[in-house]
């Protein structure tokens, strides 16, 4: 029997995994409990950096970053096209039938790679230079003309002092 996984953060081990909490993390690019996690959930992570982003344009900004993660990977590219038909595991592949590894060998190449370089999508706040000096203004205080009234505690009770147990 699999146990499933348990997916919490590394900065704080009682976080859960979430796109909200992930998205500005600064670490999410050597995070393993989220490469992990994003393997499972890719589709609902962009989705919901891509609403973000397109429900505030002034005040957030998506930025692009590989998640490397190193590895013996197999990439099989197509020997016409020259396009990358999949990457996967060298496990996955020796755990293929003959039948199915001749057919997967014919018009294309293997390649062992070791580093597959994933995009991840981060969301960063736009930063907007300061241009001209800023000023606060100082609440104004309003004197009122009633006394200040002085609160006096209630006197403290002595402590009982209490005997030693024998």
């Amino acid at each position: 029997m699999r146990k499933s996984r348990i997916f919490a953060c590394e900065l704080k081990s009682y976080r859960e995994v979430t796109p909200p909490l992930c998205a500005v993390c600064p670490r999410i690019e050597r995070c393993r409990s989220f490469r992990a996690w994003y393997r499972s959930h890719k589709k609902e992570y962009v989705d919901f950096v891509v609403d973000i982003v397109r429900k505030f344009p002034d005040k957030y900004q998506m930025e692009v970053s590989f998640m490397a993660e190193k590895q013996q990977f197999v990439q099989i590219v197509d020997m016409a096209t020259g396009a990358i038909e999949r990457v996967t595991t060298l496990a996955e592949i020796e755990s293929l039938s003959a039948e199915d590894k001749l057919a997967l060998s014919r018009n294309k190449n293997l390649f062992v790679v070791t580093h597959r370089l994933e995009p991840i999508v981060k969301v960063e706040l736009r930063r907007h230079p300061i241009t001209e000096p800023m000023q606060f203004s100082s609440p104004e205080t309003k004197e009122e003309s009633s006394p200040i009234e002085e609160i006096t505690p209630d006197p403290l009770k002595p402590s009982k002092a209490r005997g030693r147990k024998k």
